[in-house]
C-alpha cells in the first residue's frame, strides 16, 4: 500500500471556496501562472488559505512550454516581444524561457509548492529536437537543485504514448503526469498500466469523452489501484465534477468509502470568502485544454 496518496483538483473548482476546499483536500494544482503573471499578494493569500504544507502544484508559464499564436497568449497572457516568437516555448534555450523559469521559481517559493508542472501542448511532438531541448532544460535551466527539492512533473499530450513518455521522463529524472483512464480506447497500453509501480507517480484524471458527470466507482478503483502501487502518488482531477470525484477517491484510498457517492452538495457557494476576486483568486480555467 502507498505510504502517501495526495488527492486534489486541477484548479479551484467552480463554486468551492478556499476554506471548504482545503478542509476536504490537501492539494491544489494551479495553472494561474500558465495564463499570465500572478501578483505576489495573490499568491500569499492562496498560501494562507491552505491548511497543509506543500499544498500547491504550480504549472509553468506558457512562455516555457507553449508556442504563442499570432496574438500571443491572450489579454492576460505573457507578453512576447515583436519578432521573438521563435524564442518562446518548447523548452528552448532563450532569455524568454529563462524569465518564465524564474517566475515559476518565485511563485513556487511564495506558495511553498511541493510540485512544479510542465504541461506541453499537442503540437509538442516526440521529435529529436524536442527531446534534446528537454534534456538540456531539465539538466540546467530547471534542474532539481534550482527547484530546491520540489517534485518536477512533465504532463505530455498529443502524440506521446504513455509508455514512451514515462520512460523518457525517467531518463530525465522527473515524473511523467499521465491519465490512467484516457486516450486508449483499444487498451493497447493495458500491460503498461498493470505493471506501473515505483516510488512516485503523478496521475492526471481528465475524464474526457466518458459521457457522464461523475467518475464511476469502477474507474476510481482503477485509479486507486495504480496509486497504491507507489510509495507516494498525487492524483489530480480535471473532470466535469472534480471536487466530489477527488473526495470519493480520497475516501477510497483511506478505506472509508461507501457504495453511495459522497458529498453530493459539497461544492456550495456558502463558504466563498467575500473578498475573493474571480480574476485573481479563482483558478478555474486551464487554457491548455
Amino acid at each position: 500500500m502507498a505510504k502517501h496518496v495526495i488527492v486534489g483538483c486541477a484548479g479551484l473548482p467552480h463554486g468551492v471556496g478556499w476554506p471548504r476546499y482545503f478542509l476536504r483536500l490537501p492539494y491544489l494544482e494551479t495553472a494561474s501562472l500558465l495564463q499570465g503573471p500572478t501578483r505576489p499578494s495573490v499568491l500569499r493569500r492562496w498560501r494562507t488559505a491552505a491548511r497543509h504544507e506543500h499544498a500547491f502544484g504550480v504549472v509553468a508559464p506558457a512562455i516555457v512550454t507553449h508556442t504563442p499564436g499570432p496574438r500571443g497568449f491572450g489579454p492576460r497572457g505573457w507578453p512576447v516581444p515583436a519578432g521573438r516568437i521563435s524564442e518562446v516555448g518548447g523548452f528552448r534555450s532563450s532569455e524568454i524561457v529563462h524569465e518564465g523559469v524564474e517566475a515559476l521559481i518565485t511563485a513556487a517559493d511564495a506558495l511553498d509548492a511541493g510540485v512544479v508542472i510542465f504541461r506541453t501542448p499537442p503540437d509538442f511532438s516526440p521529435s529529436q529536437t524536442n527531446r534534446d531541448n528537454m534534456r538540456r532544460f531539465f539538466d540546467t535551466e530547471a534542474s532539481a537543485a534550482r527547484f530546491a527539492g520540489r517534485t518536477r512533473v512533465w504532463v505530455p499530450s498529443g502524440l506521446w504514448e504513455p509508455p514512451a513518455a514515462h520512460a523518457f521522463a525517467r531518463e530525465l529524472g522527473i515524473l511523467c503526469g499521465l491519465d490512467p483512464l484516457g486516450g486508449d480506447p483499444e487498451r493497447r497500453h493495458a500491460p503498461f498500466w498493470a505493471s506501473l509501480a515505483g516510488d512516485d507517480a503523478y496521475l492526471v484524471v481528465s475524464g474526457l469523452g466518458r459521457g457522464r458527470r461523475r467518475t464511476s466507482n469502477d474507474h476510481l478503483e482503477q485509479i486507486a489501484e495504480i496509486a497504491l502501487r507507489h510509495d507516494r502518488a498525487w492524483v489530480v482531477f480535471s473532470t466535469v465534477e472534480p471536487f466530489p470525484d477527488a473526495i470519493r477517491l480520497a475516501k477510497l484510498v483511506a478505506g472509508t468509502a461507501t457504495d453511495v457517492d459522497a458529498d453530493e452538495h459539497d461544492a456550495s457557494d456558502s463558504d466563498r470568502p467575500e473578498d475573493e476576486d474571480a480574476d485573481e483568486d479563482v483558478d478555474e480555467v486551464d487554457p491548455s485544454e
